[in-house]
């Protein structure tokens, strides 16, 4: 063997093999749903925040008081404590503080249900319905700004993927 072909295989020999070259994360095809559950989740906990900041600093309220005053807005005849707390998908406890926040505020009211007498429906009050129309507006405009700036191609194909998957959740729920 001549020198410079020894001094080759030497060299081979004694050189460190290089660590495996890892696929990036954005390329890997392995778990695949797993980072998709974790991008909407973490797409969804930027927008949850943006409006919580918000409406705390231009309405002093926040995002799970917004919520409760939309389901009742939606419900003019009025809606039970278990239904509101099946609505927002949170307990009835939760649901209890954020009740008697929103009445000492005079934002809602408490009515006993005329069919059941154990049980109260909540109301928009008239102050309430029309606070709630002005942080219903804003809302709107600040959605549109944080997903606006996506192409409507984009926010087309994103709705009609977000859909299809709702269906096939709905489906196995």
């Amino acid at each position: 063997m001549d020198a410079t072909v020894k001094r080759k295989v030497r060299s081979a020999k004694s050189a460190r093999p290089a660590p495996p070259v890892e696929p990036a994360p954005e390329s890997d095809g392995a778990h695949l749903e797993l980072r998709i559950w974790l991008r909407l989740l973490a797409c969804a906990t930027r927008i949850e925040k943006a409006l919580n900041a918000r409406l705390r600093k231009e309405f002093n309220t926040t995002l799970a008081r917004f919520d409760l005053l939309a389901q009742l807005a939606r419900r003019p005849e009025g809606a039970s404590m278990s239904e509101v707390s099946d609505l927002l998908m949170v307990s009835n406890g939760a649901i209890t503080a954020l009740v008697q926040k929103l009445e000492a505020d005079g934002m809602i009211h408490r009515e006993v249900d005329a069919e059941d007498r154990r049980t109260f429906r909540l109301r928009l009050s008239q102050d309430g319905a029309k606070e709630f129309g002005r942080m219903a507006r804003r809302h709107e405009e600040w959605v549109i700004a944080l997903i606006g700036e996506l192409s409507h191609v984009a926010q087309s194909d994103l709705l009609q993927h977000l859909t299809l998957l709702k269906r096939r959740l709905d489906k196995h729920a």
